[in-house]
């Protein structure tokens, strides 16, 4: 299996199972919740370091939430992954 196809699937499961047992409140709620993304950003940041990225430049770093980059939009700020 790829790399990125396993927390992918993770993210379809987590999302379909919500739904399933609490529909588009309990959806919503895992989104907001951040889980299923976090397993995707954490399968990016361990290919980017086999890749030869140096783990220094990522944030947050490997197995961490946090510190984020803070990053000015058009309209507010938002703390942002790198």
């Amino acid at each position: 299996m790829i790399e990125i196809e396993r927390p992918v699937l993770n993210f379809k499961n987590l999302i379909e199972n919500a739904i399933l047992k609490g529909g588009n409140k309990a959806k919503t709620a895992i989104i907001r919740s951040s889980l299923p993304i976090l397993n995707v950003h954490e399968a990016v940041k361990t290919q980017l370091i086999q890749n030869g990225i140096n783990a220094n430049l990522i944030h947050p770093p490997l197995d961490k939430q946090t510190p984020e980059l803070k990053l000015a939009g058009f309209l507010k700020q938002k703390d942002q992954d790198k």
